[in-house]
């Protein structure tokens, strides 16, 4: 199960980096990269949590929190997930 989980976070990237174009990246406020945030995103939906079993889960991968530019030991809080789609318009 693992190695799906890592299959579907580097295909959720590569097609997230393509759909943002020019707005991949880090904004310049700083923060997540914003493909970093639709794969939680995806991650999510897949495996049926809520935002807070996001965060908890994604502490206990640090395979996937490497792939992501996420600091396991210190991963954000489920609000910024929650709150970072309504900033980007999905296609």
């Amino acid at each position: 199960m693992g190695v799906a989980l890592l299959d579907l976070v580097e295909t959720a990237l590569r097609v997230a980096k393509q759909a943002l174009g020019n707005r991949a990246g880090k904004p310049d406020s700083g923060g997540l990269a914003r493909e970093a945030h639709i794969v939680a995103h995806c991650i999510r939906k897949e495996e049926g949590h809520t935002y807070a079993e996001l965060v908890d889960r994604l502490s206990l991968m640090p395979a996937v929190c490497d792939r992501l530019g996420i600091n396991p030991d210190a991963p954000p809080d489920p609000t910024t997930f929650y709150h970072s789609f309504d900033r980007y318009a999905m296609y």
